[in-house]
């Protein structure tokens, strides 16, 4: 069990946003750990440690409640008061250096030899696409050379793109590298890669309109600009 099994079973059936909110975080914080999108609650261990009042060794190694460490001593709450203090610059350069001692003292394990998970090099674009942000996909110095996990989808595909905003959420997120087949057009209702009067955008086909699949984004309306300033770069296949 990780710490993120264990955080889990010490919310039992209270509200997610209740931790979330002691930690001043967004709602779908704990969302975006569960999906691996995010690990920052490695910076937060000692105040998720306080809000479930269990210590530290507890949340990282799983002891057990019975155990005589499970309430926060002394020495970690002073601890805590301090580390609540620092910026969140401060609070990683802690974070990490405490887990460099914690390896330097905890018992050596025979861990299992680490397979090497296959990978394939693929064109990747300097610039990302989203709502207004500038862009061109032409041969030449506006790429580089990738290495990605090798899967069918990877093999398929001609280049991958960087997304900046949330305009495609909740399938596509800010920062997820998408993998792309090179075609001059997509179907109704699929998802594509557009260049509209040299501004990215990667959003779902209406026919007359791109569409976001987030409900707080207008449709773009494909009559509103020059027909011949509008191009279709491929087809979404897949993400990294």
């Amino acid at each position: 069990m990780g710490i993120l099994d264990r955080i889990s079973k010490l919310l039992g059936n209270r509200e997610q946003r209740e931790l979330t909110t002691y930690l001043g975080l967004k709602s779908v914080a704990f969302s975006e750990w569960k999906s691996g999108k995010s690990k920052s609650y490695k910076k937060y261990l000692i105040e998720i440690a306080d809000f479930f009042n269990v210590s530290l060794d507890y949340l990282v190694y799983g002891k057990e409640k019975s155990s005589p460490t499970f309430e926060l001593n002394a020495d970690e709450h002073e601890l805590l008061q301090y580390f609540k203090k620092l910026s969140d610059k401060s609070k990683g350069i802690v974070l990490g250096r405490a887990e460099q001692l914690a390896e330097l003292e905890a018992p050596a394990v025979n861990e299992p030899e680490q397979v090497e998970e296959p990978t394939i090099q693929i064109k990747h674009s300097y610039y990302r696409v989203s709502a207004g942000t500038g862009f061109e996909l032409d041969e030449g110095d506006n790429w580089e050379t990738i290495e990605i996990p090798d899967t069918p989808d990877a093999r398929r595909a001609d280049f991958a793109i960087t997304i900046k905003g949330n305009s495609m959420e909740p399938i596509y997120f800010d920062g997820d590298i998408v993998l792309v087949k090179q075609q001059p057009a997509v179907e109704l209702g699929e998802i594509g890669i557009f260049d509209i009067e040299d501004n990215g955008y990667i959003k779902k086909y209406g026919g007359d309109r791109l569409i976001s699949l987030n409900a707080e984004y207008d449709d773009i309306i494909l009559s509103d600009y020059d027909e011949e300033r509008i191009h279709c770069f491929g087809k979404v296949i897949g993400r990294v």
